[in-house]
């Protein structure tokens, strides 16, 4: 028994119009990772809850750039502080001869914080790249004609948003993926009648 044989061609498009709104996005991305940061550590003053752990400070600091894809983009330093105060044991006023407690409160902070140029760049570098997939035959094709052969290939995705945008469907809650399966090939179905 012989396996069908499946031939591809891959086209590889740089869209200049899409480099330049995922550059964007890198850009307002970058921007909400600096301002989701900044709220990490806030000024002293009361009501205002301090990291305290550096471990703890690291963590977060790797969840706000997983967050918003900023990983490698932007460099953080930090520094631990330690605030001493030697307070009178009980209540009232102080005398020579009363006992002092020491007392020390430690935040880490985060000190300076800078995007990295180099990673930054390389990002921008890769944005507005597209692969095309076609099965078509070994005849020549131009550029044009690749890029709309792709554009208006058949997309599951892009039937369903084309649904969608005329019938009001709710969002349901499934939780077999064999209704999940019957449920896509109906509204495919729906579709393409």
């Amino acid at each position: 028994m012989d396996a069908a044989a499946w031939q591809e061609r891959v086209v590889v498009v740089r869209s200049p119009m899409h480099a330049a709104q995922q550059a964007a996005g890198v850009e307002k991305r970058l921007c909400q990772a600096e301002t989701t940061r900044a709220a990490l550590t806030p000024p002293r003053g009361r009501g205002k809850r301090h990291i305290t752990d550096e471990a703890t400070l690291l963590e977060a600091i790797a969840l706000v750039l997983q967050a918003h894809r900023g990983e490698g983009l932007l460099r953080v330093a930090w520094e631990k502080q330690v605030e001493q105060t030697t307070p009178y044991v009980g209540r009232g006023r102080g005398a020579l001869s009363r006992e002092k407690r020491m007392r020390q409160q430690t935040r880490s902070h985060i000190t300076h914080s800078a995007r990295q140029a180099d990673p930054i760049a390389a990002r921008r570098h890769r944005c507005g790249w597209k692969a095309c997939v076609t099965n078509a035959g070994p005849q020549r094709r131009s550029l044009r004609d690749a890029a709309v052969g792709y554009r208006n290939a058949y997309r599951v995705e892009r039937l369903v948003h084309r649904l969608q945008s005329r019938v009001q469907i709710a969002p349901l809650l499934i939780k077999r993926n064999e209704h999940m399966a019957g449920l896509t090939s109906r509204l495919t179905l729906g579709v393409r009648v």
